[in-house]
């Protein structure tokens, strides 16, 4: 049975319970105002991800809960690594992306394109295509700018979440329409992009996209 809200809420508070309050505040937050669970579908099962800029956490321990049979976790944030949890198919790693080798059957990348400038995502991209293994598959999500009231909301949590917390780097904010993200992603050497609106509910525009490295 897919998992539900209530049981990802318990999974998640036995999971950060040694976390601070600030931290397990933050992990919540972001749980309940992002889709995950309306993602996890996308991870083929059985699959080894790379999770890039993970964070505490959150989508690894959904992904090796229900989805993925082995999870690598890079996040280069050391408040977030030096006090991850510990499952024996998650493997956290502090750094950035190029500190990792080896192919992975996924990479998944949420909310982390929006915080980096524009030569900074045309550099990102085709290193993430790099690990990906032939036929595998990048999973993204990110906010569609395209709608004005929820880009506007997400900008206004945005910034109450780096005063409150500080807990998110990056020094740039924006966010792109489909269209860009589809331009890059091909750029990169992706295919058979989709985009899907997975935001019904939720007060900001979230936007699952998908795309595939080349099977030769």
């Amino acid at each position: 049975m897919p998992i539900g809200r209530v049981r990802a809420l318990k999974l998640l508070r036995q999971t950060f319970r040694h976390h601070s309050a600030v931290q397990q505040l933050h992990v919540f937050g972001r749980f309940l105002s992002a889709p995950f669970l309306r993602t996890l579908d996308a991870i083929p099962p059985g699959s080894r991800v790379l999770d890039v800029g993970a964070g505490h956490g959150i989508c690894a321990r959904l992904f090796v809960e229900e989805r993925a049979r082995e999870v690598v976790a890079v996040e280069p944030d050391l408040r977030k690594t030096l006090m991850a949890w510990r499952h024996p198919a998650v493997r956290f790693v502090a750094g950035f992306d190029d500190c990792i080798r080896g192919a992975f059957d996924v990479v998944t990348i949420y909310d982390v394109l929006y915080r980096l400038d524009a030569a900074a995502r045309d550099a990102l991209l085709p290193r993430l295509y790099a690990r990906v293994r032939p036929g595998g598959l990048l999973v993204m999500k990110e906010i569609d700018p395209t709608s004005r009231i929820k880009e506007a909301w997400n900008r206004v949590q945005e910034f109450l979440s780096d005063k409150l917390f500080g807990l998110s780097m990056g020094n740039v904010f924006y966010n792109e329409t489909p269209d860009v993200i589809a331009q890059r992603l091909a750029r990169a050497g992706f295919v058979d992009f989709t985009a899907r609106r997975v935001d019904f509910g939720y007060p900001h525009a979230h936007i699952l996209y998908t795309a595939r490295r080349p099977a030769s």
